[in-house]
């Protein structure tokens, strides 16, 4: 089972806005990602209802502040674990 599942309205994310309730995931980026350690929010799922969403979800947590979103943010410094040489990528910071 999920452990930190919330559900807000509106249903909300950087490319939709939808007048419905939302349920997301949140946890952290895993190591392995070039997000590692940030907050990540993952979509289970939209319903008309808070009632739908809670039969679906008994365990989430109303959020009724709106949406929990939060954009993302790519260091423009390469990591230390990056390495340019492997698989010819590079650490590209004129974005």
């Amino acid at each position: 089972m999920k452990a930190n599942i919330k559900i807000e309205f509106p249903s909300a994310g950087a490319t939709y806005c939808n007048n419905v309730f939302g349920v997301y995931e949140y946890d952290e980026y895993p190591g392995s990602s070039v997000l590692a350690g940030q907050s990540r929010r993952t979509w289970l799922g939209e319903y008309e209802t808070l009632e739908e969403a809670r039969a679906e979800y008994p365990n989430a947590v109303y959020n009724d502040c709106g949406s929990g979103f939060q954009p993302v943010n790519v260091s423009r410094i390469a990591p230390d674990w990056f390495d340019e040489s492997y698989a010819g990528e590079r650490w590209d910071d004129d974005y």
